[in-house]
């Protein structure tokens, strides 16, 4: 069984959005994810464990 993810910057069910992605943190390593519509507008994210900020 697989786990939901959801976008770290608008909070939806990335599985059902184009161009998601999961990848790790930059910083700390943390997983991320970030839907395909966030990331075309370059919505700002924070990890939630180290505090990094990205694009």
């Amino acid at each position: 069984m697989s786990e939901t993810k959801f976008c770290i910057s608008c909070e939806k069910d990335i599985s059902a959005i184009p161009d998601s992605v999961i990848f790790n943190c930059p910083n700390c390593g943390a997983e991320i994810a970030r839907c395909g519509k966030c990331r075309g507008r370059e919505v700002p994210y924070t990890c939630k464990v180290c505090g990094f900020e990205g694009p």
